[in-house]
Protein backbone atom coordinates (compact mmCIF):
# COMPACT_ATOMS: atom_id res chain seq x y z
CA UNK A 1 0.00 0.00 0.00
CA UNK A 2 3.05 1.90 0.89
CA UNK A 3 4.56 1.55 -2.40
CA UNK A 4 1.22 2.69 -4.38
CA UNK A 5 0.95 5.96 -2.51
CA UNK A 6 4.16 6.88 -2.95
CA UNK A 7 4.25 5.39 -6.47
CA UNK A 8 1.48 7.94 -7.33
CA UNK A 9 3.04 10.88 -5.77
CA UNK A 10 6.29 10.49 -7.70
CA UNK A 11 4.06 10.82 -10.90
CA UNK A 12 0.77 12.84 -9.81
CA UNK A 13 3.09 15.37 -8.55
CA UNK A 14 0.70 18.01 -9.40
CA UNK A 15 -2.26 16.72 -7.46
CA UNK A 16 0.23 15.74 -4.10
CA UNK A 17 1.77 19.56 -3.94
CA UNK A 18 -0.94 21.21 -4.09
CA UNK A 19 0.71 23.53 -2.33
CA UNK A 20 3.94 23.14 -3.88
CA UNK A 21 6.49 26.55 -3.49
CA UNK A 22 9.03 27.27 -5.41
CA UNK A 23 11.12 30.51 -3.23
CA UNK A 24 12.34 33.62 -2.99
CA UNK A 25 11.54 36.40 -0.71
CA UNK A 26 8.72 37.40 -2.97
CA UNK A 27 7.51 33.73 -4.10
CA UNK A 28 5.95 33.02 -1.06
CA UNK A 29 3.61 35.29 -0.89
CA UNK A 30 2.59 34.94 -3.96
CA UNK A 31 2.89 30.79 -4.96
CA UNK A 32 -0.93 29.98 -4.30
CA UNK A 33 -1.78 31.77 -7.60
CA UNK A 34 0.97 29.75 -9.75
CA UNK A 35 1.34 26.61 -7.68
CA UNK A 36 0.11 24.46 -10.83
CA UNK A 37 1.96 25.92 -13.44
CA UNK A 38 5.08 25.92 -11.36
CA UNK A 39 4.96 22.61 -10.40
CA UNK A 40 4.51 21.56 -14.40
CA UNK A 41 7.29 23.98 -15.15
CA UNK A 42 9.69 22.26 -12.76
CA UNK A 43 9.05 18.52 -13.84
CA UNK A 44 9.66 19.67 -17.25
CA UNK A 45 13.32 20.63 -16.08
CA UNK A 46 16.20 17.96 -16.31
CA UNK A 47 18.04 16.29 -13.57
CA UNK A 48 14.32 14.32 -13.19
CA UNK A 49 10.93 14.98 -11.50
CA UNK A 50 11.04 16.41 -7.44
CA UNK A 51 8.05 16.63 -5.23
CA UNK A 52 9.31 21.06 -4.60
CA UNK A 53 12.12 23.10 -5.52
CA UNK A 54 13.22 25.67 -2.56
CA UNK A 55 15.66 28.07 -4.20
CA UNK A 56 18.40 25.71 -5.69
CA UNK A 57 17.49 22.85 -3.63
CA UNK A 58 15.39 19.88 -5.31
CA UNK A 59 13.38 17.59 -3.44
CA UNK A 60 12.54 14.44 -4.68
CA UNK A 61 9.54 12.08 -4.02
CA UNK A 62 12.23 9.83 -2.37
CA UNK A 63 13.96 12.38 0.01
CA UNK A 64 10.44 13.23 0.76
CA UNK A 65 9.22 9.55 1.19
CA UNK A 66 12.18 8.40 3.34
CA UNK A 67 11.51 11.65 6.23
CA UNK A 68 7.93 10.50 6.13
CA UNK A 69 8.14 6.96 6.35
CA UNK A 70 10.57 7.65 9.26
CA UNK A 71 8.37 9.79 11.28
CA UNK A 72 5.32 7.40 10.28
CA UNK A 73 6.92 3.90 9.74
CA UNK A 74 4.29 2.04 12.52
CA UNK A 75 1.31 4.33 11.84
CA UNK A 76 -0.42 2.40 8.79
CA UNK A 77 -3.51 4.95 9.18
CA UNK A 78 -1.37 7.66 8.07
CA UNK A 79 -0.80 6.38 4.06
CA UNK A 80 -3.20 8.16 2.92
CA UNK A 81 -3.13 11.04 -0.15
CA UNK A 82 -4.74 13.06 2.59
CA UNK A 83 -1.97 12.52 5.63
CA UNK A 84 0.73 12.78 3.07
CA UNK A 85 -0.72 16.04 1.73
CA UNK A 86 -0.92 17.59 5.27
CA UNK A 87 2.80 16.36 5.79
CA UNK A 88 3.88 17.53 2.83
CA UNK A 89 2.50 20.83 3.46
CA UNK A 90 3.64 21.26 6.61
CA UNK A 91 7.53 19.95 5.59
CA UNK A 92 6.85 22.24 2.51
CA UNK A 93 6.41 25.39 5.13
CA UNK A 94 9.42 23.79 7.03
CA UNK A 95 11.72 23.86 4.53
CA UNK A 96 11.12 27.79 2.66
CA UNK A 97 11.21 29.08 5.92
CA UNK A 98 14.93 27.57 6.11
CA UNK A 99 15.71 28.55 3.02
CA UNK A 100 14.45 32.62 3.41
CA UNK A 101 16.02 32.59 6.72
CA UNK A 102 19.29 31.90 5.27
CA UNK A 103 18.78 33.86 2.66
CA UNK A 104 18.09 36.96 5.02
CA UNK A 105 20.63 36.01 7.63
CA UNK A 106 17.87 35.16 9.88
CA UNK A 107 18.90 32.11 10.61
CA UNK A 108 20.86 33.36 13.70
CA UNK A 109 17.97 35.37 15.08
CA UNK A 110 16.47 33.75 18.24
CA UNK A 111 13.55 34.23 17.67
CA UNK A 112 13.46 31.93 14.17
CA UNK A 113 15.20 29.60 15.96
CA UNK A 114 12.56 29.15 18.48
CA UNK A 115 9.93 29.16 15.47
CA UNK A 116 11.91 26.42 13.55
CA UNK A 117 12.66 24.18 16.85
CA UNK A 118 8.74 24.27 16.71
CA UNK A 119 8.77 23.04 13.19
CA UNK A 120 11.10 20.44 14.05
CA UNK A 121 8.47 19.43 16.79
CA UNK A 122 5.71 18.99 14.45
CA UNK A 123 7.68 17.01 11.96
CA UNK A 124 8.82 14.65 14.91
CA UNK A 125 5.55 13.97 16.46
CA UNK A 126 4.59 10.69 15.15
CA UNK A 127 8.26 9.54 16.15
CA UNK A 128 7.72 11.15 19.73
CA UNK A 129 4.60 9.36 20.05
CA UNK A 130 5.73 6.13 19.04
CA UNK A 131 8.99 6.56 21.53
CA UNK A 132 5.94 7.73 24.49
CA UNK A 133 4.44 4.31 23.93
CA UNK A 134 7.43 2.14 23.74
CA UNK A 135 8.56 3.85 27.30
CA UNK A 136 4.78 2.98 28.50
CA UNK A 137 5.13 -0.49 27.50
CA UNK A 138 8.63 -1.30 29.00
CA UNK A 139 7.36 0.45 32.34
CA UNK A 140 3.90 -1.88 31.99
CA UNK A 141 6.24 -4.96 31.43
CA UNK A 142 8.52 -4.08 34.58
CA UNK A 143 5.32 -3.62 36.59
CA UNK A 144 3.83 -6.94 35.97
CA UNK A 145 7.27 -8.88 36.15
CA UNK A 146 6.33 -7.99 40.39
CA UNK A 147 3.24 -10.69 39.67
CA UNK A 148 2.63 -14.53 38.06
CA UNK A 149 -0.71 -15.15 37.16
CA UNK A 150 -2.06 -18.87 37.16
CA UNK A 151 -4.57 -19.10 33.92
CA UNK A 152 -6.46 -21.53 31.90
CA UNK A 153 -7.79 -20.82 28.49
CA UNK A 154 -9.38 -22.27 25.27
CA UNK A 155 -8.36 -21.59 22.25
CA UNK A 156 -10.40 -21.56 18.81
CA UNK A 157 -7.91 -21.50 16.00
CA UNK A 158 -8.29 -18.48 13.54
CA UNK A 159 -5.92 -17.28 10.13
CA UNK A 160 -4.81 -14.18 10.80
CA UNK A 161 -6.42 -12.85 7.40
CA UNK A 162 -9.42 -15.15 7.36
CA UNK A 163 -12.74 -13.94 5.61
CA UNK A 164 -14.94 -11.57 7.64
CA UNK A 165 -17.41 -13.84 7.96
CA UNK A 166 -15.16 -16.98 9.56
CA UNK A 167 -14.04 -14.46 12.32
CA UNK A 168 -17.85 -14.10 13.15
CA UNK A 169 -18.08 -17.09 13.31
CA UNK A 170 -15.55 -18.19 15.30
CA UNK A 171 -16.13 -14.98 17.61
CA UNK A 172 -19.52 -16.36 18.10
CA UNK A 173 -18.27 -19.82 18.99
CA UNK A 174 -16.03 -18.33 21.72
CA UNK A 175 -18.58 -16.06 22.83
CA UNK A 176 -20.94 -19.00 23.73
CA UNK A 177 -18.61 -21.03 25.52
CA UNK A 178 -17.53 -18.20 27.79
CA UNK A 179 -21.71 -18.05 28.42
CA UNK A 180 -21.47 -21.53 29.08
CA UNK A 181 -18.75 -21.10 31.86
CA UNK A 182 -20.13 -17.85 33.80
CA UNK A 183 -23.07 -20.12 34.14
CA UNK A 184 -21.58 -22.74 35.90
CA UNK A 185 -19.94 -25.04 33.63
CA UNK A 186 -16.85 -26.89 34.50
CA UNK A 187 -14.12 -24.47 32.63
CA UNK A 188 -11.10 -27.54 32.32
CA UNK A 189 -14.49 -29.97 30.82
CA UNK A 190 -15.28 -26.89 28.31
CA UNK A 191 -11.32 -26.93 27.29
CA UNK A 192 -10.80 -30.50 27.47
CA UNK A 193 -13.55 -30.59 24.90
CA UNK A 194 -13.69 -27.88 22.40
CA UNK A 195 -10.20 -26.19 23.17
CA UNK A 196 -8.02 -26.26 19.98
CA UNK A 197 -4.73 -26.15 21.57
CA UNK A 198 -3.59 -29.36 21.44
CA UNK A 199 -1.98 -29.35 24.88
CA UNK A 200 -5.64 -28.94 26.01
CA UNK A 201 -6.42 -32.79 26.42
CA UNK A 202 -3.65 -33.19 28.72
CA UNK A 203 -3.75 -30.17 30.49
CA UNK A 204 -7.22 -28.98 29.94
CA UNK A 205 -6.43 -25.59 29.05
CA UNK A 206 -4.45 -25.25 32.34
CA UNK A 207 -0.96 -22.68 31.82
CA UNK A 208 0.26 -22.83 35.05
CA UNK A 209 2.18 -19.69 36.31
CA UNK A 210 3.90 -17.29 33.90
CA UNK A 211 4.73 -13.52 34.08
CA UNK A 212 5.12 -10.43 31.87
CA UNK A 213 7.22 -11.64 28.38
CA UNK A 214 5.89 -14.74 28.29
CA UNK A 215 2.75 -15.31 26.10
CA UNK A 216 1.75 -12.56 22.87
CA UNK A 217 0.76 -9.46 24.55
CA UNK A 218 -2.96 -9.18 23.81
CA UNK A 219 -3.05 -12.63 25.95
CA UNK A 220 -0.48 -11.65 28.79
CA UNK A 221 -3.02 -8.05 28.69
CA UNK A 222 -5.67 -10.01 29.47
CA UNK A 223 -4.38 -11.97 32.41
CA UNK A 224 -3.20 -9.05 33.84
CA UNK A 225 -6.28 -7.17 33.61
CA UNK A 226 -9.00 -10.09 34.68
CA UNK A 227 -9.57 -10.94 38.39
CA UNK A 228 -8.83 -14.23 40.21
CA UNK A 229 -11.75 -16.43 39.51
CA UNK A 230 -13.15 -14.29 36.71
CA UNK A 231 -13.33 -15.20 32.91
CA UNK A 232 -12.06 -12.43 30.26
CA UNK A 233 -14.20 -11.75 27.17
CA UNK A 234 -12.90 -13.34 23.99
CA UNK A 235 -9.02 -11.98 22.97
CA UNK A 236 -7.59 -12.20 19.60
CA UNK A 237 -3.99 -13.06 19.10
CA UNK A 238 -2.43 -14.44 16.00
CA UNK A 239 -3.55 -18.35 17.06
CA UNK A 240 -7.02 -17.15 17.08
CA UNK A 241 -9.41 -16.14 19.57
CA UNK A 242 -9.25 -17.55 23.52
CA UNK A 243 -11.19 -17.06 26.41
CA UNK A 244 -9.09 -17.06 29.84
CA UNK A 245 -9.68 -17.75 32.99
CA UNK A 246 -7.90 -16.73 36.29
CA UNK A 247 -7.37 -19.24 38.73
CA UNK A 248 -4.66 -17.30 40.83
CA UNK A 249 -1.94 -14.14 41.49
CA UNK A 250 0.56 -14.34 43.39
CA UNK A 251 3.99 -12.19 44.06
CA UNK A 252 7.12 -13.02 41.45
CA UNK A 253 8.91 -15.90 42.60
CA UNK A 254 11.82 -15.16 40.86
CA UNK A 255 14.16 -17.20 38.32
CA UNK A 256 16.89 -20.05 39.46
CA UNK A 257 20.02 -20.57 37.48
CA UNK A 258 21.68 -23.33 38.54
CA UNK A 259 24.67 -26.03 37.32
CA UNK A 260 25.60 -29.18 38.01
CA UNK A 261 28.40 -31.90 37.80
CA UNK A 262 27.22 -35.37 36.29
CA UNK A 263 29.57 -38.41 36.29
CA UNK A 264 28.04 -41.19 35.02
CA UNK A 265 28.62 -44.91 36.64
CA UNK A 266 28.05 -48.22 35.30
CA UNK A 267 26.15 -50.90 36.96
CA UNK A 268 29.56 -53.01 37.93
CA UNK A 269 31.06 -49.96 39.41
CA UNK A 270 27.70 -49.25 41.31
CA UNK A 271 28.06 -52.96 42.55
CA UNK A 272 31.61 -52.67 43.60
CA UNK A 273 30.10 -49.37 45.45
CA UNK A 274 27.67 -51.27 47.31
CA UNK A 275 29.98 -54.16 48.43
CA UNK A 276 32.36 -51.95 49.88
CA UNK A 277 29.92 -49.30 51.35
Amino acid sequence: MKKVIFSFIGLGIAIACKSTKTTTSTAVQTQNATATSAVSNQLAEDNGPYLIKVGKRRISPAEFKYVYNKNNSNNDSAYTLKNINEYLDLYTNFRLKVSEAESLGYDTVTSFKKELEGYKKQLAQPYLKEKGVTERLINEAYERMKEDVNASHILLKLAEDAEPKDTLEVYKKISELRDRALKGEDFAKLAEQYSQDPSAKENKGSLGYFTSLQMVYPFEDAAYKTKVGDISKPVRTKFGYHILKVNAKRPSQGTVTVAHIWARFTEEQEAADSVEA
